[in-house]
């Protein structure tokens, strides 16, 4: 549906509508929460119309990609948040990197205009938890839009952070995969795939931090959220958008820690090589200057007419070998 309208009277009525016709039939001292799943321009400028909202802001709405933000319009405020979309773990979407990262493939906007009677909430696709938030105003009304707009847009951002939370967790998985990986599959591992991982969590942590200072703001502005009560559960939603930012710099560290466990062990494995080589060489050395030796143009060379000389020459040759290798071992250079 692309819109749908939630509506609480004084009576303690509540209606839900899905046509904006309906507004008028309205009572004015109703709680109005208008949710509105659409890209399209003629019915955001339809709500703009009916709420007096600004056209600047709507072109924020319908803007893909636009950054978290705040502003303050009087009689209104409007807001813009970003939801974490929790990504695939298919094979193939694990070993995909595209060249261009479409600009809603992670998260997706949730823009918010809040005033003293109504909420309008906007997203141009399926934010799956907002339509969650709209079960939770049809079985307890009572504890949701009852308590007015600006609760309903406390309830709106406190899922939204919660789901951020959640959603973190896939890329936990997802760098725990590569380390494992990188340990035991190298062959395998390519280094896109860590940088795509950090280049993601890198946009993530800037979209959280953009967030933390809205939510900031709404807990400690009386200008914005009157009611104190409902400021301490904005303080609350603060805290955990910073447990939010400290998880993601931590799972960056841990993304360049696999970096490095990939080159620690592609430096293991060239040692390993180079080790194998050197034996090899340094084995092959001393029979190399007998057989050097051997090839010179002389008359006079021990063995060279002796019917046994041959295989004389082999034996010691095999036995220099040997017993540069029980060297190598007792020293354990191999």
């Amino acid at each position: 549906m692309p819109l749908t309208i939630y509506c609480y009277n004084q009576a303690g009525q509540l209606s839900i509508e899905e046509d904006m016709n309906a507004l008028q039939n309205l009572p004015n001292d109703s709680v109005i929460w208008m949710d509105i799943e659409s890209s399209d321009p003629e019915l955001m400028n339809r709500v703009a119309e009916t709420f007096h909202l600004h056209e600047l802001a709507i072109e924020d709405c319908l803007t893909p990609g636009h950054y978290p933000k705040i502003e303050d319009y009087g009689q209104y405020l409007f807001m813009i948040f970003r939801s974490l979309i929790v990504p695939s773990n298919s094979e193939d979407d694990f070993h995909k990197i595209d060249d261009e990262i479409e600009e809603e493939e992670n998260t997706r906007a949730v823009a918010i205009f809040l005033a003293k009677n109504f909420i309008i909430s906007h997203r141009m696709r399926e934010v799956s938890w907002l339509d969650a938030v709209g079960r939770q105003i049809k079985q307890i009304p009572e504890r949701t839009i009852e308590a007015g707009s600006d609760a309903i847009a406390y309830r709106i951002i406190d899922v939204l952070i919660d789901r951020f939370t959640r959603g973190l967790n896939t890329f936990e998985d997802k760098i725990d995969a590569l380390e494992n990986m990188a340990i035991e599959q190298p062959d395998e591992f390519e280094i896109p795939f860590v940088n795509e991982t950090k280049r993601e969590l890198s946009t993530l942590r800037h979209i959280m931090r953009d967030q933390r200072v809205i939510i900031t703001r709404l807990a400690q502005e009386t200008s914005l959220i009157r009611e104190r009560q409902l400021r301490r559960y904005f303080k609350d939603v603060e805290d955990h958008a910073i447990a939010i930012i400290t998880t993601i710099d931590k799972q960056i560290e841990a993304t360049v820690g696999v970096r490095d466990v990939y080159f620690a062990m592609a430096n293991v494995r060239l040692g390993d090589i180079m080790r194998i080589l050197a034996v090899i060489t340094t084995v092959a050395v001393p029979m190399n200057l007998v057989v050097g030796m051997y090839g010179m143009n002389f008359d006079v060379i021990p063995l060279s007419h002796d019917p046994y000389g041959f295989w004389l020459i082999m034996a010691g040759m095999t036995l220099l070998a040997i017993g540069t290798l029980y060297l190598f071992k007792r020293n354990h250079w191999i």
